[in-house]
């Protein structure tokens, strides 16, 4: 939970008097304006208008550090979105499979990444690179159907953003493999995910095309 500003320091004494300056003579103001009104309709006394400007002090005040807490508080939370402190974790990065891959050491770093899956066998944006990286430079297709389909089955369950990058890796390999019967069930399921979304009818389209070369299948049902 993101705190607000303590006051302990020379910025936060800086921050509090520019909203005092700015807020303060103004909601001051305000106030006395709306308690004149009020004694000139006749809805409260002298007196009472009197008690109510000199609660203008403590009221000036009060919202004077409302402002200035809130303010800070949500600066504070902003920060800690934008950089991941907190309780949203940052995400993985892989330094070393990153270098080997920039100096085209494309098995090594598919090795580096194996390793790295016996250890965290629940990090699925490591499976995710992995397959990626079999199917574009190690022309391991078999080896990334089975990453993709291990992150599809997996317990507990990955994201669902993971979920659907693992299914539009199983599109490509299939797509690549010419396996054509199990591209179509990919697509299938792809499109009944995520229906509405323009990645789903690109989907759509690609499988009624497929379906016209070949209509003898047009089944929708697909395994889980």
């Amino acid at each position: 939970m993101a705190k607000g500003p303590e006051y302990s320091d020379a910025s936060d004494a800086i921050r509090l008097l520019r909203v005092a300056t700015w807020f303060g003579p103004a909601c001051f103001a305000m106030l006395s304006s709306f308690w004149y009104f009020m004694l000139n309709k006749g809805w409260i006394s002298y007196v009472g208008f009197v008690f109510l400007l000199i609660l203008n002090i403590p009221l000036t005040i009060a919202g004077i550090l409302a402002i200035h807490r809130t303010v800070g508080a949500t600066a504070v939370l902003m920060v800690k979105t934008m950089f991941a402190d907190g309780d949203i974790p940052p995400p993985p990065t892989y330094p070393r499979q990153d270098v080997l891959i920039a100096q085209g050491k494309y098995a090594e770093a598919a090795d580096w990444f194996r390793d790295h899956l016996r250890i965290e066998p629940g990090d699925h944006e490591a499976r995710l690179r992995l397959a990626h990286l079999l199917e574009m430079r190690l022309n391991g297709h078999d080896e990334a159907e089975r990453l993709y389909l291990e992150i599809r089955n997996a317990e507990p369950a990955a994201s669902q953003y993971e979920q659907m990058r693992a299914t539009n890796g199983l599109i490509d390999v299939y797509r690549k493999l010419g396996r054509t019967a199990r591209l179509k069930v990919e697509l299938a399921r792809f499109v009944e995910r995520y229906r509405g979304s323009a990645l789903a009818a690109g989907a759509a389209r690609e499988l009624q095309e497929l379906k016209e070369i070949d209509p003898t299948s047009g089944s929708r049902h697909f395994p889980t």
